[in-house]
């Protein structure tokens, strides 16, 4: 087994040098002075560049052949190397397909086309970005070609976040989403926030620190910082890094800045306790799995009736403000609201997911060539007044919202979906078996048994399933819109 030995070594080496790069993002958004941005930027990218030469050298295919050899003798330990092997060439031959040229394009193509996104955004101008896009979505085609896929072009993109994804398949998934959601936003209502005065950053911050720990993250492998934009990065098995950013008159995007972040936090600490951790099992499935533990803990436990019943006085106390100042019914009508939003990052979790499904449609089309980067404000502000009856008055406000595109990030947007309709299918399978699960977070905000669930059922899993095969496996059932479609309703039903 000594080829073994020297494979885990390899890949220990590997993962290491992906924990350096992260720890060197992290302190990017958190720590680095501004007039490093620029060498920062040329230090990550001399790693990445080693990293990647790393994955796809001749030492990488060599450990490749010693795993098909020993596999081959067939002995007991080799057994449980199968899926390893699978996974390991599945991703390795994914990232030997492009032409070294076609990444250098697209890689300098897409960090140029940040800044012209940026100013178009600011000038309300798509004209400005069209040619810039135009030249994006045609890499993003040959990508896709370079890539291969056996019925739709979008289906080689949608592979790089959610393996196993197929167009038609989220389509009919979420054709019932959408059919669902547009009644359901009708009937939402919308309550204006509680808060009559600013919330100090530090008052705000005395109630966050006691969040992760309480959901289940230890303290002593984590750590809560303040960023521009709430993320959450791993930089090995036991040092999880999560931050939130403070608004001083909406208290509430702090908090469920970290139940965001905490669930993709633990969702990594999951991961890192895996047996033979690290290897290319012991990693987080898909994008859209990611994501399914972040919004189950910010929306199914984060809004529910019984995490508040237990956090509202503590929330007084740390926010120094009495009752009659923050009526409980009026808090928790306002964490429920449903607002008909031109914005996807201030959309509700109702109205999110049309946000969502608007983009994949208009997406899917575009990298199939149905429609032209030309055609797109056009398309975006017909689709925005069929789902929410909403008129785009300028592109700032419609195409150019979002960042994604710029990036070529075209596939990533489904995931986020995906997440919420697998964090309510979840979500309720848990509940169907442990009846007693919100009298212990009322009582004394015990949510140990929920983590203890979905680390037997997901965590501990890392990528020997498949996503779809992972949500069966944890529920019986193979991904279905219904349990979200349900989850909202009732969100709607209970607001007074």
């Amino acid at each position: 087994m000594n080829e073994l030995q020297s494979y885990r070594n390899f890949w220990k080496e590997y993962t290491r040098l992906g924990d350096i790069i992260s720890l060197l993002h992290w302190d990017s958004e958190v720590m680095m002075p501004d007039d490093g941005r620029e060498e920062r930027a040329e230090q990550i990218s001399q790693l990445s560049s080693l990293s990647h030469k790393m994955f796809t050298g001749d030492e990488a295919k060599r450990h490749i052949e010693n795993l098909h050899n020993l596999i081959a003798k067939n002995p007991p330990e080799a057994i449980p190397l199968r899926r390893e092997l699978e996974i390991l060439e599945r991703d390795r031959n994914r990232a030997i397909t492009l032409p070294v040229e076609l990444v250098e394009r697209f890689s300098k193509l897409t960090n140029l086309a940040h800044g012209i996104w940026a100013d178009a955004k600011k000038n309300k101008d798509f004209k400005s970005f069209e040619p810039t896009l135009t030249e994006i979505t045609e890499l993003s085609i040959e990508m896709a070609e370079c890539y291969g896929y056996t019925t739709e072009r979008y289906d080689a993109l949608l592979e790089g976040y959610e393996t196993g994804a197929k167009s038609n398949d989220l389509e009919n998934l979420f054709l019932h989403l959408k059919n669902s959601l547009i009644p359901i936003v009708n009937e939402g209502k919308s309550y204006s926030s509680p808060f009559k005065n600013p919330i100090p950053v530090e008052f705000q911050k005395a109630f966050n620190d006691r969040l992760p720990g309480i959901l289940g993250l230890p303290a002593s492998a984590s750590r809560l910082d303040i960023s521009v934009h709430p993320f959450s990065t791993s930089l090995g098995s036991k040092d999880k890094r999560i931050t939130t950013r403070y608004h001083v008159t909406d208290p509430l995007s702090s908090i469920f800045g970290v139940l965001h972040e905490t669930g993709h936090a633990l969702y990594e600490y999951g991961l890192g306790q895996m047996k033979d951790y690290p290897s290319p099992l012991t990693a987080a499935v898909s994008l859209g799995i990611h994501e399914s533990q972040s919004r189950l803990w910010e929306n199914q436990v984060g809004r529910s009736r019984a995490f508040w019943e237990y956090f509202y006085p503590v929330l007084l106390k740390e926010f120094n403000i009495y009752h009659y100042d923050l009526p409980f019914n009026d808090l928790y009508n306002y964490i429920n609201s449903v607002v008909k939003s031109k914005i996807r990052v201030e959309a509700d979790q109702v109205t999110y997911n049309l946000h969502i499904i608007l983009r994949f449609e208009i997406e899917r089309d575009l990298i199939s060539r149905r429609i032209k980067v030309s055609d797109l404000p056009e398309v975006w502000n017909s689709k925005m007044k069929e789902f929410f009856d909403l008129t785009i008055n300028d592109d700032s406000e419609g195409v150019l919202q979002d960042v994604h595109w710029s990036g070529g990030a075209f596939g990533y947007f489904p995931t986020y979906t995906l997440g919420n309709i697998y964090s309510a299918q979840l979500f309720h399978h848990f509940l169907a078996t442990h009846e007693s699960f919100w009298d212990d977070v009322i009582k004394r905000g015990d949510m140990s048994s929920l983590n203890k669930w979905l680390t037997r059922k997901v965590y501990s899993h890392g990528r020997n399933l498949d996503p779809k095969d992972l949500i069966k496996e944890a529920t019986g059932e193979a991904p279905k819109s219904d349990y979200l479609v349900r989850y909202l309703k009732t969100k709607v039903q209970e607001q007074e």
